[in-house]
């Protein structure tokens, strides 16, 4: 912990019998410098008042025994997102697990703890008990990063639940570096970070039991700066949060979908940002995300597929057949699309990458801090979205129901690209605009379905299913005029969406010329000198 900041990142553990696997690596070993690891037992109660107003505020206090000592402790949960975690922390020595006289007295964090108890007690919500080894880690460019090792139960509730995590700690140095030594045991181990916090998951417990709790918020509302990095973890924490669904739940169709949007949206965000990072890294780390694009679009396109003949049946099911052959020479592919992604999740591949871009995004802000006097690159920002939003507004205008499909995929990108940085500047207030993102989905919604369409005649063109058997022929036709139909109709709502967003991105420009003169957008039909003209 640098300072009252800490910084950490938190991987799940399935097994711990590779708790010493871990200890007893070389190539571990030979970052400790020849320190010994060090084996304490903690115990911790962690409180709140009966309304929750500590969680409400975003503080998680605790009193925990390490050792023979106690000691009490002070977290904000506000933290970004990613495996990284950043967030305040303070820590006092206390005589016991008594509350009655509250730690911290006289400091801001004391002061900032009292007001948000008020007139009301604390109470123990739940309790944890675990084991930790630690070993200290020199990083290659000389950080200094405490790795720990919890087994234990949090109990809460009705019952509990078990901890087993490494932690990593940075103690002194750069970020960049922990997430490095991060990339590094998250591939040697096969290992995926772990999205809830031992506050979270204690609060989890009681939720599961039926209390009335809130879980604590990944982010807020209050104001952030515009950096590169910040955008970028809360892109990334949401990465994490659905790669472990992936990976508990399957692949199943929604979650194909989700990841493949997120990696999509961390894409934009670097596309976005490129002007202002080295070409040659922007290059290696937008393919890698471009590859996982590529294996998760694969099975959604199947997924697309199957969800169409599922429509067609359900229409005209007692004239064709349910389950045709080319259906299961499409499932088994699927099959094995889905087991390949599953098994290069659990093998940390995508854990690995994504912490590796992390630290590049932190060593690159370190050089856009030096080079420029506004470290938040708010007005890039501001006129990066200004760009793309008036040239995604004369492209609507080129597009009508008679365009092809290629300029109509092209049309469909752009909108996809501005849409995903939209979204990835959700932590900014000053950026949100509901009706514009509305639009953007509208119209991507519209020129996806007509693109499904020539996507799904590509799928089964290359089908094998008993070469020129009537039957087959027969149904493929009649479901691609079912679907050529639907097409048509897609074709007149694009026009109504397409105008649509023209209107959104017309005021869409109006507000970002706004903030970019330091004016304030005075509502929707206020006429403003940067205002485009139609």
């Amino acid at each position: 912990m640098v300072g009252n900041s800490e910084r950490e990142i938190k991987l799940a553990v399935s097994d711990l019998r590779l708790f010493d696997v871990i200890l007893n690596d070389p190539q571990l070993l030979e970052r400790t410098q020849g320190t010994v690891a060090q084996t304490r037992n903690f115990e911790a109660l962690y409180y709140d008042t009966a309304s929750f107003s500590l969680q409400r505020q975003g503080i998680a206090y605790r009193v925990r025994r390490e050792g023979q000592e106690w000691v009490a402790t002070m977290k904000s949960d506000r933290s970004g997102g990613g495996g990284l975690v950043n967030r305040e922390e303070w820590n006092e020595p206390v005589k016991g697990p008594d509350v009655a006289q509250l730690a911290f007295a006289g400091t801001h964090a004391g002061d900032r703890l009292k007001q948000a108890i008020g007139q009301e007690k604390l109470q123990v919500l739940f309790t944890t008990s675990f084991v930790r080894t630690t070993l200290l880690l020199h990083a290659s460019g000389g950080s200094e990063v405490e790795l720990a090792l919890d087994r234990g139960t949090i109990w809460g509730g009705l019952g509990g639940t078990p901890i087993c995590e490494l932690e990593l700690e940075l103690k002194q140095g750069e970020v960049s570096q922990l997430l490095e030594l991060a990339a590094w045991i998250s591939a040697r181990w096969h290992l995926s970070p772990e999205p809830l916090s031992k506050y979270a998951r204690g609060l989890k417990l009681l939720q599961d039991g039926q209390q009335p709790i809130l879980l604590p918020q990944q982010q807020t509302e209050s104001a952030c700066p515009a950096t590169l990095t910040s955008l970028a973890d809360c892109c990334i924490g949401e990465l994490f949060v659905l790669q472990n669904a992936f990976l508990e739940q399957g692949a199943a169709p929604e979650m194909v979908r989700a990841l493949r949007i997120q990696c999509r949206r961390l894409r934009s965000l670097l596309q976005f940002f490129q002007p202002k990072l080295k070409k040659e890294s922007w290059q290696l780390h937008s393919d890698r995300l471009r590859q996982w694009g590529a294996l998760l679009g694969a099975i959604r396109d199947l997924d697309v597929l199957n969800k169409a003949w599922n429509g067609f049946i359900d229409r005209f099911g007692p004239v064709v057949s349910a389950s045709p052959l080319w259906r299961q020479i499409l499932t088994e592919r699927r099959d094995f699309l889905a087991e390949d992604v599953l098994h290069r999740l659990s093998r940390g591949e995508l854990t690995q990458m994504i912490f590796e871009l992390q630290a590049w995004l932190y060593r690159e802000q370190e050089s856009l801090e030096n080079e420029e006097t506004d470290a938040s690159v708010d007005g890039f920002v501001r006129k990066t979205l200004l760009q793309a939003t008036k040239q995604l507004r004369e492209d609507l205008e080129s597009v009508d129901a008679a365009s092809g499909m290629k300029k109509l995929h092209k049309l469909r990108i752009k909108v996809k690209r501005v849409r995903y940085f939209q979204e990835a500047l959700a932590p900014i207030p000053q950026y949100g605009d509901e009706d514009f993102l509305l639009s953007l989905r509208r119209v991507q919604t519209v020129i996806g379905k007509i693109h499904d369409a020539y996507q799904i005649k590509s799928l089964l063109d290359q089908v094998d299913a008993g070469g020129t058997d009537e039957k087959f022929m027969l149904e493929k036709e009649l479901f691609l005029c079912w679907r050529n139909r639907q097409v048509t109709e897609q074709m007149f709502l694009l026009i109504k969406t397409k105008d649509e967003l023209r209107k959104a991105s017309k005021n869409r420009l109006r507000t970002l010329a706004s903030l970019r003169s330091g004016k304030r957008d005075k509502g929707r039909h206020h006429t403003d000198p940067h205002e485009p003209a139609e």
